[in-house]
């Protein structure tokens, strides 16, 4: 209940109480005229109704004013208070001359009520206040776009030895250049920004754990612009299980094996070299039982060729429930296998004529070696055994070959040199199934480029394997995250609780609001790695600082205030309904209450004998 209800009924109840005395003393023995008796009980009803509208004077119509509000980044705009308007300055706005302060937005248009518009002056609104109903009539009047780092999409949780993307953009600078750093300052990728400052680089995940890279920008005579930081979580992840089935013992299956094997994966192969031998593992029945045990199933077209009906049946159903299969072409692709692979929902086009294939070419030999990172040193190792290892590893990557067949609709496995896609794959299901017309990719492990031959295997096998089950892990909303603003943490146990980076431990408390997403928000004040433990998990994620990231988070605030105004959710502008002045109703309490005391206390005159 409201409180001018509360009010009202106080005074009602007093009301009662008072005419109900009259009443009594009237009845016992009337010691006043009958007029004066009526007169007390029509000024006590004065009384009441005065000192209520006293404490809740009526509403009353009125016209608002400007309100302009001072945000960050006000002193680089010039602008000049106009006649009549009131100002503002938030806690993040500089100081500024008869500038009133406020704590946040909200308080600002309650302090000033009625305001018909807003001019915001500066960079735009923390997430502190864009959730405040804003008059309809907004203006902004914003600096210069930052110069700098205005965008970071850092990397998902990377498995160790994986190649991860950090995909950026940049404005400010057309011929900028752009560095991505490992932690010991090494610089281990650059490229060009293209014509809208995005610029993706690659690094090399080595150890699990939390680590930070560093993005720099430099201008066209090598003067750092800006730096930022890449925040990267490596965690390891589970085997995946890899079934190969062979039509013929090669070169190929051979490399591919020892590549799967030092990488930790669970291989299982098997080749046919004829006349009902088999070479590799014990032979593998395809059944539902061994597919569900499996997480990637690669054939050659031979293999492909070889399934029987039942086989080709078990494998298609296989797929739907999340398998992975993964066709590579050693030789021409027959009829009988391009109608397995369209039944599977993978259309092939294209002849069996065979191309040169060029993959894109490595970063310069320091730049190469900075991915690598330290060689391991042979058990006995010589001069000459160094000089070849380091000459192996600088070699140019031989040009492989591959067949001119596409895959329709698909999304691309890789891409060539030149950025043409090269193979695909497509969704069946809950898994996938996918094609690589590559016919000697062992050809980098002979050239001494058993990394090209790694990175390609496990880019390759990772857009197709089985997805790992969903596991019951929270939900963090998406970076970047700001010190001294709120992240929203889903997905909690009432046992949750974050580690900041000194090690203190802050419970978090489920908003019961939240229903049954079990929401809960949490204010970092420290930047770098956050823990989030509920359990036996541990879910990492980072906190930027804005202070040294600074263009991208003036740029998010310019965006984030952009949206706020384009989504609307504005109140009612012109004319607003606000409390009315106050003494007059006090006045005229104050007289009748005194006319109330005169007439309650004045003596009735004795009648004469």
């Amino acid at each position: 209940m409201s409180e001018p209800r509360w009010i009202l009924i106080a005074l009602l109840a007093t009301l009662l109480l008072a005419s109900a005395r009259l009443c009594w003393q009237q009845w016992r023995g009337p010691a006043r005229t009958r007029g004066v008796f009526v007169s007390l009980l029509l000024l006590q009803a004065a009384v009441t109704t005065l000192l209520y509208l006293t404490l809740v004077p009526p509403t009353q119509r009125v016209a608002g004013g400007q309100l302009t509000v001072l945000t960050a980044g006000a002193d680089q705009v010039r602008w000049s208070a106009e006649p009549g308007e009131t100002v503002v300055a938030l806690p993040e706005a500089p100081n500024a001359r008869d500038a009133l302060r406020a704590p946040d937005l909200a308080t600002a248009l309650r302090q000033h009520p009625g305001s018909t518009s807003l001019r915001l002056i500066g960079d735009g609104l923390p997430a502190r206040d864009r959730d405040v109903a804003l008059p309809r009539n907004v203006r902004v009047a914003a600096p210069a776009a930052p110069q700098g780092w205005v965008a970071l999409q850092p990397p998902a949780v990377t498995a160790p030895g994986a190649v991860f993307t950090v995909s950026a953009r940049a404005q400010g600078d057309s011929d900028a250049r752009a560095e991505l750093m490992d932690p010991a300052g090494l610089v281990i990728d650059r490229g060009t920004p293209d014509a809208d400052g995005t610029v993706r680089l690659t690094g090399v995940a080595r150890v699990t754990g939390q680590s930070t890279f560093r993005l720099r920008l430099l201008d066209g005579e090598q003067h750092v612009l800006d730096t930022l930081t890449v925040p990267v979580d490596t965690a390891a992840a589970p085997a995946s299980r890899l079934l190969i089935l062979a039509g013929a013992p090669g070169p190929e299956l051979k490399y591919l094996r020892r590549w799967a094997t030092d990488a930790g994966l669970r291989v299982q192969a098997q080749a046919n070299a004829g006349g009902g031998v088999s070479l590799g593992d014990a032979p593998i029945a395809l059944t539902a039982a061994t597919l569900a045990q499996t997480d990637v199933v690669l054939l050659d077209e031979r293999s492909l060729a070889a399934l029987s009906a039942g086989q080709r049946s078990t494998l298609q159903q296989a797929v739907r429930n999340g398998l992975g299969v993964l066709v590579r072409t050693g030789g021409p692709l027959g009829d009988g296998a391009r109608q397995t692979l369209r039944s599977w929902g993978l259309s092939i086009t294209g002849g069996n004529q065979a191309a040169p294939l060029s993959l894109p070419a490595d970063a310069d030999a320091a730049l190469l070696q900075a991915r690598r990172g330290p060689q391991r040193p042979a058990a006995d190792t010589t001069a000459y055994i160094e000089e070849a290892d380091t000459a192996s590893h600088q070699a140019a990557m031989p040009v492989l070959e591959r067949l001119t067949l596409q895959a329709a609709e698909a999304t691309p496995l890789l891409h060539d040199g030149k950025g043409m896609a090269v193979g695909g794959y497509r969704a069946l299901g809950r898994g996938r199934v996918a094609l690589l017309p590559v016919t000697d990719s062992y050809r980098l492990v002979l050239a001494g480029r058993d990394d090209r031959h790694a990175e390609l295997w496990s880019g390759v096998l990772a857009s197709v394997a089985r997805a790992l089950p969903a596991a019951d892990a929270p939900r963090i909303e998406p970076p970047p995250h700001w010190a001294g603003e709120r992240v929203a943490l889903c997905q909690l146990r009432d046992s949750a609780q974050v580690r900041a980076p000194d090690g203190t431990l802050i419970p978090l408390r489920v908003d019961p609001a939240s229903g049954a997403e079990h929401c809960a928000g949490y204010w970092p004040n420290q930047p770098g790695w956050h823990q989030l433990q509920q359990g036996e998990g541990r879910h990492a994620f980072y906190v930027f600082d804005p202070a040294n990231a600074r263009p991208l988070y003036r740029q998010q605030l310019r965006d984030a205030t952009a949206q706020r105004l384009a989504t609307g959710g504005a109140a009612a502008a012109g004319m607003v309904e606000t409390p009315g002045a106050r003494w007059p109703w006090l006045l005229a309490f104050v007289l009748a209450a005194g006319l109330l005391w005169w007439v309650e206390r004045r003596r009735v005159a004795a009648p004469a004998r």
